[in-house]
C-alpha cells in the first residue's frame, strides 16, 4: 500500500469520526425545547402597544424597516398600498428598527396613513431578537388569534396580486 492511499484513508477516517460525534452534538441547540421559529406573536413591549391592541384584525403584519435601508425604502410604498387594498381587515404594524424617530415621522407622512397602521419603534432591537428577525426587510403575518400563518424574508413585490390573494386565504382559514 502506497503512503497516499493511507494518507487518503487516515483523513476520511477522522472527518467521518468528527461527523458522528456532531450528529449527536447538534440536538442540544435544535431539539424540540429550543425552537427558533416563532409559532405565534411573542408577549413583548411594543411602546404604548400591547398585544391584544395590534391583533384587532383578521390579518396582522409586523414589516421590520429602516429608513437607513434602501431595500426598505423602496418597497414600503406598495406595502402600505397593499395593506390599504384590503379595506380594514389588515393591520400593518410598522417596527421601525434602530431608527430616528424623526426621519420615520418624515417619510411616513408622506403616505397618509389611516387606522390600518400602528407605527412602532424598536430603538433597541429586543422586538426584532424576539420575532427572531435577523434582517430587514422582513414580515411576518400573524392571525386574529397571534397565530404565524406566513413570514417573507427580505423586500417583496408587494403589487403582485398573489400576495393579495395568498393573505385572503390565509386569514379566512
Amino acid at each position: 500500500m502506497s503512503f497516499r492511499f493511507f494518507l487518503t484513508t487516515f483523513i476520511f477516517s477522522i472527518f467521518l469520526a468528527y461527523g458522528l460525534f456532531i450528529k449527536g452534538s447538534h440536538k442540544k441547540y435544535f431539539g424540540q425545547g429550543n425552537n427558533f421559529i416563532i409559532e405565534t406573536l411573542p408577549s413583548v413591549s411594543m411602546n404604548k402597544f400591547e398585544k391584544s391592541d395590534v391583533l384587532k384584525t383578521e390579518g396582522n403584519f409586523f414589516h421590520f424597516w429602516a429608513t437607513w435601508c434602501g431595500p426598505c425604502e423602496k418597497e414600503l410604498p406598495e406595502f402600505i398600498d397593499f395593506i390599504k387594498s384590503f379595506n380594514g381587515r389588515a393591520t400593518g404594524n410598522l417596527v421601525a428598527i434602530k431608527d430616528d424617530h424623526m426621519k420615520v415621522k418624515k417619510l411616513l407622512k408622506r403616505f397618509n396613513l389611516n387606522d390600518s397602521f400602528n407605527v412602532i419603534y424598536d430603538d433597541d432591537g429586543i422586538i426584532m431578537k424576539n420575532f427572531g428577525s435577523l434582517r430587514v426587510p422582513e414580515t411576518f403575518l400573524f392571525g386574529k388569534n397571534g397565530e404565524l400563518l406566513k413570514k417573507y424574508v427580505g423586500p417583496q413585490d408587494w403589487k403582485n396580486d398573489y400576495f393579495f390573494k395568498n393573505t385572503m386565504f390565509l386569514i379566512k382559514r
